[in-house]
């Protein structure tokens, strides 16, 4: 389709205004309202990308704000999927260089929150369908490109989304790396209740289990420090009765713990050292603060897709009861129901887990249709021979039986998403907005 890839082309700078627009949502999982379920500003950003598509001349489904779809109709029954989502993970405007919602281009890209997950991947798809519309493209199968509201909390979007909708016969998600993830490790979100701490002590951290915190904070007794008290990585302030200590650590998505510098470590560290008889924080301190499990006796493996991670994500004090919030990926030969057993056997029994978002895990054979037509695409494309690959993060890929991760994020390129300063590099925007007009093409026509 040469004449749609000259469209696309064409109407780049049309592509990156829309995404300019569509990123100034500030699209963070926001108060329940009627018909916005995940707040009035997602509604909003799905309205306004839905508005767009129709002026394209696409057909819209509005699911009451939980998610959307457009289509370019095909002549048969069978409906290509493309699963994006707009809603986005919270961020700290001090720690950006530039606004988070401003959506401003410096030095060749754009940085936002959303750029690369996953406003970014959806709208170049999005322009992919409408030059290929433009080009008289007539689609076997129907090209439906599915917006989610909700993906970074519990994929409730499409679940009530699905719940009337028909699944895609084949789909692709556009919301992890290139070539082609046909693996996903399984997903685990829980929260511990450890019960109480010692009187005058709170610890806050984070916002999401799946995202590395940056910032911990504590409050214990001034009169609890060992004379002379200091550990490395924690800045400690006396004022009056109360000594607080603060340590910062680095942002990183989950998945790929060991890309950040999770702030809790150090500070629950310090905490032990202070109260070595706290079951809680000795617990947290000597069997939590690892990334790979193995201090807590749930390292896991296999050849598939490598090891299991564990993120200590949020901590939070409610009176003087602590609750840590943990996010673990396992690899994909275990299942949540083994996952459970084995945090329960190691796990102090005086602790409560509740599980809150599982995902068992995801495996599309690399013979299938649908991997080796996109491995095929993105390695004519990109001139390699590279083969599909594993990833610890969970897409919209796991909610169906055809499915895998398609892009954004190239071999190489720095990782930003779930960081401060996330970007997409314009040169790479247009890159793989011609990468995936060509994967429509092939496997809608």
């Amino acid at each position: 389709m040469k004449d749609a890839k000259k469209i696309l082309d064409r109407q780049f700078d049309e592509l990156v205004a829309t995404l300019q627009n569509v990123l100034r949502y500030k699209t963070e999982k926001g108060a329940e309202d009627i018909g916005a379920p995940f707040g009035r500003e997602v509604r909003d950003c799905l309205d306004y990308v839905l508005s767009t598509a129709q002026q394209m001349g696409l057909q819209t489904y509005n699911d009451d704000g939980y998610a959307g779809h457009v289509d370019l109709k095909g002549t048969g029954k069978e409906v290509l999927g493309i699963l994006g989502h707009l809603d986005v993970v919270p961020s700290n405007p001090a720690e950006w260089k530039y606004p988070p919602y401003a959506a401003e281009i410096h030095d060749g890209k754009i940085y936002a929150r959303g750029t690369m997950d996953d406003k970014g991947p959806m709208i170049a798809c999005l322009f992919a369908v409408k030059a290929l519309k433009e080009a008289g493209f007539e689609p076997t199968k129907t090209v439906r490109l599915i917006f989610g509201c909700d993906e970074e909390t519990d994929m409730g979007c499409v679940k009530h989304y699905f719940a009337t909708m028909p699944r895609p016969d084949v789909a692709f998600s556009p919301d992890g790396d290139f070539p082609v993830i046909n693996r996903e490790k399984g997903i685990y979100h829980f929260n511990i209740d450890l019960g109480k701490l010692p009187q005058g002590v709170t610890v806050t951290a984070g916002d999401r289990a799946n995202v590395v915190p940056s910032k911990c904070v504590a409050t214990v007794p001034a009169s609890k420090l060992p004379d002379g008290f200091k550990r490395d990585g924690v800045e400690i302030a006396i004022n009056g009765e109360t000594a607080t200590l603060t340590a910062y650590g680095k942002a990183a998505h989950a998945s790929t713990p060991c890309e950040g510098i999770n702030a809790t470590h150090n500070v629950l560290k310090a905490l032990a050292e202070i109260y070595p008889e706290c079951l809680a924080l000795t617990f947290l301190a000597n069997k939590v603060c690892d990334t790979t499990g193995s201090k807590w006796g749930i390292i896991l493996h296999d050849e598939q897709s490598g090891d299991l991670t564990c993120n200590l994500g949020v901590l939070r004090t409610n009176g003087s009861t602590l609750t840590a919030t943990v996010d673990i990926r396992f690899p994909v030969s275990y299942n949540c129901e083994y996952m459970t057993e084995l945090l329960r056997k190691c796990t102090p029994s005086e602790f409560t887990l509740d599980p809150w978002h599982v995902s068992d895990p995801l495996y599309v054979p690399a013979e299938s249709e649908l991997v080796t037509t996109l491995m095929d695409v993105y390695n004519t494309a990109m001139k390699t021979n590279l083969e599909p690959i594993a990833i610890g993060g969970g897409t919209y890929s796991r909610c169906l039986n055809n499915c895998v991760a398609f892009g954004p994020l190239f071999p190489g390129e720095e990782q930003t998403i779930h960081m401060p300063n996330e970007c997409i590099d314009l040169n790479n925007l247009k890159l793989m907005a011609e990468i995936f007009l060509e994967a429509i093409y092939r496997l809608a026509k």
